[in-house]
């Protein structure tokens, strides 16, 4: 399979991977390896790759030891058929099947408001135009470690709700925000001190798109605290920036890391991402898809 080439992007969070050849099944070594800096880095971006939708599914389950199911095989090439479900863009280009065309997005993990959200999340870049929107990163682990010991200790035993009530709560959120909206409401409540699933490392678990409330707290007083919260997580320094190019991959841990992107014009440069997650964790009554009024 050839050598990685790995360059970690920040002190703690992020690396960049050379030198993978796009073939299933990769070796135990090379398997390994990634594991090690999925579990280690939580964002892992392969700059020009040629895959297809296929090799991009088998990468999200083998990066947490799932297998794939065999109604996707895995491909050996990037000529192989599309698979049999509909694809999914991230994309001001493509209509259907397409989310969050348009707009900013604030920080938040995708499904947080699940009761399992999804361990893996990936995007390729089909179509970009540069210069593009960037995605942005930040650890909840990390952001959880940095807190001061008075810090942790008043958090200790704190719960949040996330998700939306028809709209997401979209804390710091402005005109630019996406117009999100569902038909009906979820949410789940959580630790704030949230242990990771897979790797039991405790993260800062608040987001600004999706937290709408912290349990059993008056109303100025939760404010107050997220907004300490807030300003801990996503300070400056603890942003990872992905500036897209095409051919770019990039595969996430979603229980692991927030990730937000600044504004998407539809008809700025073409900006279309496919989207493959890891194996399916929600269950069948937590499944909607967002209207968006623009379109």
């Amino acid at each position: 399979m050839g050598n990685l080439t790995v360059r970690n992007i920040t002190p703690t969070l992020g690396a960049e991977i050379r030198g993978l050849e796009p073939q299933v099944p990769l070796d135990d070594a090379t398997i390994a390896e990634l594991r090690e800096l999925f579990d280690t880095r939580s964002v892992l971006v392969f700059p020009d790759m040629h895959i297809d939708e296929r090799f991009q599914k088998y990468l999200c389950y083998a990066l947490i030891g799932a297998e794939l199911p065999e109604a996707a095989p895995a491909s050996e090439g990037p000529d192989d058929p599309e698979p049999e479900r509909p694809t999914f863009y991230v994309s001001n280009r493509t209509g259907e099947g397409a989310g969050a065309p348009y707009g900013r997005l604030l920080f938040h993990c995708d499904a947080q408001w699940a009761r399992r959200p999804q361990p893996v999340i990936s995007l390729y870049g089909v179509e970009v135009e540069e210069p593009n929107v960037p995605t942005m990163f930040v650890s909840m682990g990390d952001a959880w470690d940095s807190l001061t010991d008075e810090q942790r200790s008043r958090l200790e035993g704190l719960e949040a709700r996330h998700g939306y009530d028809n709209y997401y709560p979209n804390r710091g959120g402005d005109d630019d925000v996406i117009d999100a909206r569902y038909e009906e409401s979820r949410s789940t409540t959580t630790k704030i001190a949230n242990p990771h699933p897979r790797t039991g490392r405790v993260g800062l678990y608040v987001s600004e798109q999706a937290t709408i409330e912290v349990k059993d707290m008056e109303d100025t007083e939760q404010e107050e605290l997220l907004a300490e919260l807030f300003g801990h997580l996503y300070a400056e320094g603890n942003v990872l920036k992905h500036d897209w190019h095409q051919d770019d991959l990039v595969v996430w841990d979603n229980c692991a890391v927030q990730h937000a992107r600044a504004v998407v014009a539809l008809d700025g440069p073409a900006r279309t991402l496919r989207k493959v997650t890891g194996p399916l964790t929600l269950d069948p009554d937590e499944v909607q898809l967002p209207s968006f009024s623009k379109l």
